[in-house]
Order: C-alpha cells, then structure tokens, then sequence
C-alpha cells in the first residue's frame, strides 16, 4: 500500500503534469506558433533566440531528497543534502512562442557525499514558457523510465535504498539566465517521482519508494 507521503507527492505530480498538458492542448495556437517578427517586441523576438536547440547539457552537482528515512527501522537515517557529479544529455529541445518539447533526454547522476544517490533515467519532456518572464522561464513534465535508489544508515546486512524503478514523471522548473541566438544558459530544478514499488537488487537493495529534487546548471547549443 502507498504512504500517506509517497500518494501525495505522486498525487501532486499528476495534478501538476495535468495542469501543463491541459494548458497547452486549449491554446494550442499560441502555444505552438513562432509570434510573427512584426508584432512581436524586440525583447522577445523569437529570431533573436534559441528556437531550435541541437543539444543540451545539464550538470547536476546536487540532490535533496524529498522522502525521509523508512519508519520503523530503528536508525535509520537519510542525509538531506547530497554532493555529486551527473547530468543529462538532451536532444532536439525546439522553443515555441509559449511552449516547448524535448523529444528524449537521458543522463547519470551519482553523490558520494552523504547517503549515496545514484539517479539513470531516459525521459520525454514537454511543457510551457511562462508569459511575461521574457521566455526565460519554462515549467514542465518529463516521463519515461528510470532508476533511483538512496542509501538509507540502519544498520542492515549490505546497502539498504528507497527509490524506486521503471516508470517515472518529473516535474521541471527551468530558468535561463543567458538566452543568445545560438547559445542558452541556466539553472533548472527537477523533482524525481518513480511510479512503480520496485523491490530488490539494483544499485544497492530497494525496501521502499522514494522522491528526489535535482538542482542543475545547463548550457544549449543550437539556431
């Protein structure tokens, strides 16, 4: 049965997925239009933007978990922060006036500072360019599959994690500081939610489900 905390956060990842999706399908014309160069201000004239991104780079120094320790194991314990080294490697990204679309994004990510994380995942990622943040500000939803297990102290025989694997949603918040003709930017922050109880051998042993939040840097290349 799911915990009261792992229903909520999914619960919270489904009606948040739901919200970007049903935003984009009932504007479907300016969500998925390119604003003509004429009417639009010089600020957010889409020609003088990445619309077309080849590839991108996102480099996660950072993970937060969002689920605690399993109850009722006597010591057990979850470090809150976590220092690594990852990223993803994103393809084909292409920006519309008010939305965007990554076709596949996939990517690594390991902390050894702290409980140990180790995050793989191949994903789709859709969503929306917030008006009036300058199309710098993207909210979105990735889906796909993956793995993520983090080491929990309590004492048992071998490497004890949460996480989970198979199906996954995250949720993004993507910011671009830099957003040149051919070169982006930014910092985004994604939040990890597997779908299915998963238990057994992975990268360590899987008892329990558990969430993450990634906090990355990323750089995009493209016309």
């Amino acid at each position: 049965m799911l915990s009261s905390s792992h229903s909520a956060a999914n619960l919270a990842a489904f009606a948040a997925g739901a919200t970007v999706i049903a935003t984009v399908a009932l504007c479907p014309r300016p969500a998925f239009a390119d604003e003509p160069a004429a009417t639009a201000p010089p600020s957010v004239e889409p020609s003088s933007r990445v619309t077309q991104e080849w590839l991108g780079l996102e480099l996660t120094p950072l993970s937060l978990p969002l689920t605690g320790a399993p109850r009722g194991r006597p010591g057990a314990s979850l470090s809150p922060v976590q220092a690594g080294l990852g990223g993803s490697l994103r393809l084909l990204r292409h920006r519309w006036a008010h939305a965007y679309l990554i076709p596949v994004e996939a990517g690594l990510y390991v902390s050894e500072t702290g409980s140990r994380t180790v995050f793989v995942h191949v994903q789709a990622e859709g969503g929306v360019i917030v008006p009036g943040t300058d199309r710098r500000l993207e909210v979105g939803l990735g889906a796909g599959a993956g793995v993520l297990n983090m080491d929990y102290a309590n004492g048992c025989d071998g490497t004890c994690d949460i996480g989970g694997a198979g199906a996954l949603l995250s949720l993004v918040a993507r910011y671009l500081f830099i957003d040149r003709p051919h070169f982006t930017a930014g910092a985004s922050a994604r939040a990890v939610f597997p779908l299915n109880r998963a238990t057994g051998e992975y990268w360590g042993h899987l008892t329990d489900w558990g969430d993450t939040l990634l906090a990355s840097v990323e750089l995009g290349y493209g016309r």
